[in-house]
């Protein structure tokens, strides 16, 4: 009987953990990170260096000082995007992204002057926002 109940007691446990991190993750599904994926095409008569150095130098700050967003530069070391650039937005949460980038499409943030975004235009044929996808991280 004693086997029985100490079983039982188990399976409680169980069942109980299991309950509260399923909680826990419902909760948590706004607060999911979310990771934009931007890929770039670059012009085949642009320097690489100076493309990586232009965009860590003048864009990375700019969107790095927005709360809640981190920018990182990327470049393929396998697979069919090798040797090609992509733009990583890594945000905390929907929130954040939304914060950021409100669906109205109205944003409240400086992204900097049209000058600077002529020069990177200037080196890319497929820029910033052009072919990207936002990934929201799966809460179990």
């Amino acid at each position: 009987m004693k086997t029985l109940t100490g079983i039982a007691i188990v399976f409680a446990l169980i069942l109980t953990s299991s309950f509260i991190s399923s909680a826990k993750s419902i909760n948590k599904t706004s607060n999911a990170e979310v990771y934009a994926v931007h890929e770039l095409e670059i012009k085949s008569d642009t320097d690489m260096k100076a493309f990586e150095k232009f965009v860590l130098d003048k864009i990375a700050p700019i969107y790095n000082k927005m709360e809640g967003q981190e920018l990182i530069l990327v470049k393929g070391d396998r697979g069919v995007r090798t040797g090609k650039y992509s733009i990583l937005l890594t945000f905390d949460s929907l929130e954040d992204r939304n914060r950021i980038y409100p669906p109205s499409g109205e944003y409240e943030e400086d992204f900097g002057d049209q000058a600077m975004w002529d020069k990177f235009d200037s080196m890319v044929t497929a820029g910033f926002g052009k072919v990207h996808t936002d990934y929201v991280q799966v809460v179990q």
